[in-house]
């Protein structure tokens, strides 16, 4: 028997799981056909304050905004980062400045001060069915749990084909990352047209929109703007060339960060009672 196995027997034993063996919903079957070695979970494990940064085009650095962001916001709560990425394409695999390695899910998770990270161990074998965050047990008092979600890219399928995180993107913070361009930000006006509600923007570039980039605005990135939602997070050489390591955030990032946090007010309840539900007991 190998150690995970051994380990998933323990988790199964204390849960009382060796009871019965009732039998994978179709929700629970599909999750993990899709995501080979990631448990599938139940919805409603999941609840408590969320915050989902977004790109709004590839390459737009937005796992450097939520690490930005997290950090922010590790002051007030038990930040849990995960990241969606496959393992190549990775923005997190080497902010750690501790591995924990491979859990029984199959999530990588790692320390970074006081920010917990979880990524995917394993390639994704579809955009959709995402897996659940991992589930870390108890809250601790207060239920100052917080779980920052990096989503990644392509944005649009990976809402619509993801039954829970679209149910998700209705209740919990928003952050949209979006680069100071005229394609970044036609591309990044699509995105919040389809999310359909307001997001804080992080716009990554110099700290004055060109006059062309300005002008290429849709409404909703107007309106965002307008409303004071928006967070510039200035380029910063060293990042751009080595990307994210152990080494603190440059300090006009990190400044950054806690801007987008101080827009944010991650305090509502989400993912009670949706769409994957457990099977009944005793089934």
């Amino acid at each position: 028997m190998t150690v995970q196995a051994m380990r998933s027997a323990v988790i199964a034993i204390r849960a009382g799981a060796f009871d019965a063996t009732p039998a994978a919903s179709d929700a629970e079957s599909s999750a993990s056909a899709a995501w080979p070695g990631v448990a599938a979970r139940s919805a409603v494990e999941f609840s408590g304050p969320a915050v989902i940064v977004l790109a709004g085009h590839p390459g737009v650095g937005a796992s450097t905004v939520a690490l930005a962001v997290s950090e922010a916001l590790a002051g007030r709560w038990r930040v849990q980062l995960v990241e969606y990425a496959d393992p190549h394409r990775s923005g997190l695999g080497a902010a750690s400045d501790s591995e924990l390695g491979v859990d029984a899910d199959g999530w990588r998770r790692g320390r970074r001060g006081a920010v917990n990270l979880a990524r995917l161990a394993e390639a994704r074998a579809s955009m959709g069915d995402l897996p659940l965050p991992p589930n870390d047990g108890d809250d601790g008092p207060g239920g100052d749990r917080l779980f920052v979600l990096d989503i990644g890219c392509p944005v649009s399928s990976t809402l619509t084909d993801s039954g829970w995180l679209n149910a998700l993107v209705s209740t919990a913070e928003l952050v949209v990352v979006t680069r100071m361009t005229v394609p970044g930000v036609r591309q990044t006006e699509h995105i919040l047209t389809a999310l359909g509600t307001p997001a804080v923007l992080a716009t990554v570039g110099s700290g004055r929109w060109p006059g062309v980039v300005a002008a290429s605005c849709g409404p909703t990135l107007r309106a965002a703007r307008a409303a004071g939602r928006a967070v510039n997070v200035p380029t910063v050489g060293r990042l751009e060339i080595d990307g994210l390591t152990a080494d603190p955030l440059p300090k006009p990032v990190a400044a950054a960060g806690k801007a987008l946090a101080a827009l944010l007010s991650p305090n509502q309840p989400v993912l009670t009672g949706l769409s994957v539900t457990p099977p009944d007991e005793g089934s």
